[in-house]
C-alpha cells in the first residue's frame, strides 16, 4: 500500500500570516512549574527509565541531565512584543542556560527581510513565520519538524505529537513517508469572517446582516448613500496579493470553480494516490469538505497539467465560470475606499475603528481586539480613546447564479506557519524544545495569560492543541463560528490563478496592474481575463522552474518528478 502525509492549508495560502501573526494563540491549563515531575533539564529525546541501572540503590540519586544551553532569536511579522517576551521568560525560567531574545519585525518587507537572513549564509535568527518564502523549503533553509514528533516531550511526558491536535493541522501521520517534511507548525486555527458596525447598519435601516452577496450589494449601496464607505479594505500590493482583498479574490473564485478536484486529484496510477483515502472518494460539489486534505489526496502535477492544456476551470479566457466571477467581483469593489489602489490595511482598518466605514473582513479574534484598539492612539489616529461601538460578525455572503456550482466557503484552516532556520543539531534539537515548551499546556498558558494582558494582540480561534482548555468567554465566543468549509491550501484555480500565477511574484505584480485597470473601468470583463491568462501563458515556464520542474514532468503527471539541484 502506497503512504505519504497529507498536509493541509499551506502554501499559496500564504496570505494570512503576516496579517495574523499577533493574533492567535493559548490557554489556561498549565501545570504547576513546581509540581511538574518532567524535570526541566531532562531532554526531549530521553527516556528516564533507560538512565535507571538495573542494580542502582532505590535511594541513590539519578545524576542529572545536562542543562540546556544556547540562545533562541525569535523575529515574527507583526507579532507582539509583549507576548513573546513573556513565553521567552517563562521558557528561560524552566531553562536558565538559554537566552531567547525577541526582535519581531513589520509585516512590510518582512518577506524581503528573511530572504535577505537566509541568503547572507548563516543568520543569527531561528524562529520565523516561512511561508511567504516557499521556495525555499525544498533547499534545507528550514528544518525538518517531524523528526522531532517522537520524541518526548519534557513539558508533558508524553511524546510531542501526542500533544498535537493532528488532524485538525491537516496532518495524516500514517501517511509521512521518508520523503515527507514538515518545515513549519500551524498550531492555531483562523476563520475568515465580515465585521460590521451595527449602529451603523441599524442607522441606514439594514436590521439583519446579509446572507446573500445580492444582500451585501443591496446593503452597500444604502451605506455608500448615506455617507459610509462600505468595506474598509486595503488596496495596495500587499493586499492585493496575500492579505484581506485577496482573501476575498480567492474565496469567490472557489464558487465558481470548485469542480477542479475532478482534474487535479489524485489517479490510481499516480504516485500520490492513497488506496486507503482514494478509492472511495467521488466529487460532490454539495459538500463543502469533499476536497478537503482527509478525504482526497491531489497530485500537483496534474494541477500544472492543466494550466498549460488551459483545461476545464483551469482555462481563463473565453470560460463563462470566470466572466461570472469577474463582474460580481467588481461589483463588490466598488464599494472599497477612495485611494484604494494606495491604501494600507492599517490605514483600511483605522476607518473601521474611527466609524467612517461600516464593514470589514477579519478573523474571530476582533471579537476581543477591538475593545483594545479603540484606545490605541496609534491605530485610530485620534488623542485618547475613540468612541466604542456596538460591532458584530457575519459570514461571508453567498454568490448567486447560474456559473455558481457550490454556496461560498471561506479560509478556514490552522495557521502559524512557524519554522526554524536549518542550523545545527544540537540548535535544531534546542529549539525544537522550545516549540515543545510552547505547544504544551504549560508553556500555551504563559502565552494565552500574555494574549489577555496584551493591547496589541488577540486570539484568532480554538486551538490545534490536546489538553487546552480555554476560558470560558472565549470558547463560547469561538462556537459561534461555524465551519463552512475551507477554500485554503488546494492548488485550485482560485488559488494559483485568480491573483497571478502560483503566487510567482512577477506574475501577481503584473495582475495587480491589470485587475486596477479592470475595476477601474479601463479593461472589460473580456479584456481582463484575456490579459490574466497571457499572463499566466508567459510565466508558466518561469514558475515550474521556480518549482524544480521540467515541461517534461508534465507529460506523465502520475510519475513523481526526479530529484534536482537548484
Amino acid at each position: 500500500m502506497k503512504k505519504r502525509k497529507v498536509i493541509a492549508a499551506f502554501a499559496s495560502g500564504i496570505m494570512l500570516m503576516s496579517v495574523m501573526a499577533a493574533c492567535s494563540k493559548n490557554d489556561n491549563s498549565g501545570t504547576d512549574a513546581a509540581n511538574d515531575p518532567n524535570d526541566s533539564n531532562t531532554p526531549a529525546n530521553a527516556d528516564a527509565s533507560a538512565n535507571t541501572p538495573a542494580n542502582s540503590d532505590a535511594n541513590e540519586q539519578e545524576p542529572a541531565a545536562p542543562a540546556r544551553t544556547g540562545t533562541i532569536n525569535i523575529s515574527l511579522p507583526n507579532a507582539s512584543a509583549s507576548v513573546w517576551n513573556a513565553v521567552a521568560s517563562g521558557y528561560m525560567a524552566k531553562n536558565p542556560g538559554v537566552k531567547v531574545k525577541v526582535d519581531n519585525k513589520p509585516s512590510d518587507g518582512y518577506k524581503e527581510w528573511l530572504t535577505a537572513q537566509l541568503a547572507a549564509g548563516k543568520p543569527d535568527v531561528d524562529l520565523v513565520v516561512n511561508n511567504e518564502v516557499a521556495g525555499l523549503m525544498s533547499s534545507g533553509a528550514f528544518m525538518d519538524l517531524y523528526p522531532y514528533f517522537d520524541k518526548a516531550n519534557p513539558y508533558t511526558g508524553k511524546a510531542w505529537k501526542d500533544s498535537l491536535d493532528l488532524e485538525t493541522m491537516g496532518i495524516n501521520i500514517d501517511g509521512v513517508g521518508p520523503d515527507d517534511h514538515l518545515y513549519n507548525l500551524n498550531f492555531e486555527s483562523v476563520q475568515i469572517v465580515w465585521v460590521y458596525n451595527k449602529e451603523i447598519f441599524q442607522k441606514v435601516g439594514i436590521a439583519n446582516p446579509p446572507k446573500t452577496f445580492d444582500e451585501l450589494m443591496a446593503d452597500f449601496e444604502k451605506l455608500k448613500a448615506a455617507g459610509y464607505t462600505p468595506l474598509a479594505l486595503g488596496g495596495d500590493s500587499n493586499s492585493m496579493w496575500s492579505g484581506q482583498a485577496g482573501w476575498l479574490v480567492r474565496i469567490y473564485a472557489d464558487q465558481y470553480l470548485r469542480d477542479y478536484i475532478t482534474i487535479s486529484h489524485s489517479q490510481e496510477q499516480d504516485y500520490t494516490y492513497l488506496p486507503d483515502i482514494d478509492d472511495s472518494w467521488k466529487f460532490d460539489a454539495a459538500d463543502a469538505f469533499n476536497d478537503a486534505n482527509s478525504k482526497v489526496t491531489k497530485n500537483d502535477l496534474r494541477a500544472w497539467k492543466a494550466i498549460k492544456d488551459k483545461a476545464g476551470p483551469y482555462k481563463i479566457a473565453g470560460n463563462p465560470k470566470w466572466e461570472a466571477y469577474a463582474d460580481n467581483l467588481k461589483r463588490l469593489f466598488q464599494y472599497v475606499p477612495d485611494g484604494f489602489f494606495g491604501l494600507k490595511e492599517d490605514q483600511a482598518y483605522n476607518l473601521f475603528l474611527t466609524g467612517k466605514a461600516a464593514t470589514m473582513v477579519g478573523t474571530p479574534a476582533s471579537y476581543w481586539q477591538l475593545p483594545k484598539d479603540f484606545q490605541d492612539e496609534s491605530k485610530t489616529g485620534a488623542k485618547g480613546a475613540v468612541k466604542p461601538f456596538d460591532y458584530g460578525f457575519f459570514k461571508m455572503p453567498t454568490m448567486e447564479g447560474p456559473e455558481v456550482m457550490a454556496p461560498v466557503r471561506t479560509i478556514q484552516i490552522p495557521i502559524g506557519f512557524y519554522g526554524f532556520v536549518n542550523k545545527d543539531a544540537e540548535q535544531n534539537a534546542l529549539d525544537a524544545d522550545f516549540m515543545m515548551y510552547v505547544t504544551s499546556p504549560e508553556g500555551y498558558n504563559v502565552y494565552l495569560k500574555a494574549i489577555q494582558d496584551s493591547t496589541d494582540a488577540a486570539l484568532s480561534g480554538a486551538p490545534a492543541l490536546k489538553d487546552i482548555t480555554l476560558p470560558d468567554e472565549m470558547g463560547k465566543a469561538f462556537a459561534d463560528f461555524k465551519p463552512i468549509g475551507n477554500t485554503e491550501g488546494f492548488s485550485s484555480p482560485g488559488n494559483n490563478l485568480a491573483r497571478g500565477l502560483w503566487d510567482y511574484q512577477p506574475s501577481v505584480q503584473e495582475w495587480v496592474g491589470t485587475v486596477q485597470k479592470f475595476f477601474g473601468g479601463q479593461l472589460t470583463t473580456k479584456q481582463y481575463l484575456e490579459q490574466l491568462q497571457a499572463n499566466v501563458d508567459k510565466n508558466f515556464n518561469a514558475v515550474l522552474k521556480e518549482r524544480n520542474l521540467e515541461p517534461s514532468d508534465l507529460e506523465n503527471p502520475e510519475r513523481k518528478p526526479p530529484e534536482r539541484k537548484k
